[in-house]
């Protein structure tokens, strides 16, 4: 990948998009949550773990010297905090049981790697977005009303992805690589639950359910 465009090569320009995406995808859901004031089917775990994966990826970025990765994670940490914050403050509870096992596995995986001389770093870090995708997934399904979702993260999470795993591919970044696949995967899933199997309304007596407005 030798190209140039804009005096800028195809890895460069890739990590400049995948930093735009990256802070897009952090903007839709605490923008929804303060327009709406609901927080319905939205997962604060997720949001904490989300957090959490910012925080190593940034930190993987400086120990491989990979500035396109820097950029990309560090600048989703100001919008992610503040979703989750405001998730908070709407009424979902944070369970500190995932967040805590996700920030010891990374923090433990590095003194691993460091002693031994590995890199299960890149596996580990690669398999963060499950700890978004896995709990905000299991709060989607589960939950009788997702209006509180906002569909637009998880397609920017999709296109982020997709550049990212390009990104991994030329830079030779195998976390990269592994992130873009568990990411559509778990973006495919979320979304399903709103557009393909979304919850049925519930029925209440005496209200006129045809002439409420359509979600």
């Amino acid at each position: 990948m030798s190209a140039r465009l804009f005096g800028l090569s195809t890895i460069d320009l890739l990590g400049l998009l995948s930093v735009i995406l990256a802070a897009w995808f952090a903007l839709p859901q605490l923008l929804r949550l303060r327009s709406t004031g609901s927080a319905a089917g939205v997962s604060v775990d997720s949001l904490a773990n989300s957090l959490i994966s910012l925080v190593g990826w940034t930190a993987y970025g400086i120990g491989h010297t990979k500035p396109w990765v820097i950029v990309a994670s560090a600048v989703g940490i100001p919008a992610t905090a503040a979703t989750l914050v405001l998730a908070m403050r709407l009424g979902n509870r944070m369970s500190l049981t995932a967040p805590g096992s996700w920030a010891t596995l990374l923090v433990l995986t590095a003194i691993v790697d460091q002693v031994f001389g590995l890199a299960l770093i890149d596996v580990v870090l690669g398999c963060s977005i499950l700890w978004f995708v896995a709990p905000a997934a299991t709060t989607a399904w589960r939950s009788p009303d997702v209006s509180g979702l906002s569909p637009q993260t998880w397609v920017v999470l999709a296109l982020e992805a997709s550049v990212f795993g390009v990104y991994g591919l030329g830079a030779h970044v195998f976390a990269d690589q592994v992130y873009a696949v568990t990411s559509i995967s778990g973006a495919a899933l979320v979304l399903s639950r709103i557009y393909v199997f979304p919850p049925r309304a519930s029925v209440v007596p005496g209200v006129d359910h045809d002439a409420l407005p359509a979600r």
